[in-house]
């Protein structure tokens, strides 16, 4: 494993975060809805997937899904933050010290007529503000791990967006 690499390959769906850790190649899948409790007039994270699901009901709890809309695959920025950030921290590696990670998103499905700029920026945004030192944004086929390895998106379908 490269210890000065941390590759994160995030494909995003309206009820399903799956987050590949590229060095590793380990796993994890989530639903990306977050249970947010208020405290003090700002919203905290309890839980994100199956685990803040399980606190349905509870009055002190709201449950946010960032990336469901009936427009856009972006509907709640700072939801959809959280969820990226706990399942990273899921799946980071186990190491002390780790460099700020390098995100490749990958919005899923295709979005009819292709992302907007401004969900461009968006998306770019939501993963810098989850740590990343440097994101692409990738609308196409799913990218094998030795191409996310590298970084070369010039044998898969699709194409590199401006992120």
């Amino acid at each position: 494993m490269n210890l000065f690499r941390n590759t994160y390959y995030v494909r995003i769906q309206p009820d399903r975060l799956t987050l590949t850790h590229v060095e590793s190649g380990r796993e994890v899948a989530d639903s990306p809805v977050v249970a947010l409790s208020e405290s003090a007039g700002k919203a905290k994270a309890s839980a994100v997937g199956v685990e803040a699901m399980q606190l349905a009901g509870r009055p002190d709890i709201r449950l946010v899904n960032g990336f469901r809309h009936p427009r856009t695959l972006l509907a709640d920025f700072t939801a959809a933050e959280m969820a990226l950030k706990h399942l990273m921290a899921r799946l980071a590696p186990g190491r002390w010290f780790a460099p700020a990670p390098v995100l490749v998103l990958h919005p899923l499905p295709d979005q009819e007529g292709g992302l907007t700029a401004i969900e461009v920026r968006a998306f770019r945004e939501l993963a810098l503000g989850a740590g990343a030192r440097q994101v692409y944004l990738w609308q196409g086929d799913e990218l094998a791990l030795d191409q996310l390895r590298e970084l070369d998106f010039s044998r898969a379908r699709g194409r590199l967006l401006d992120a």
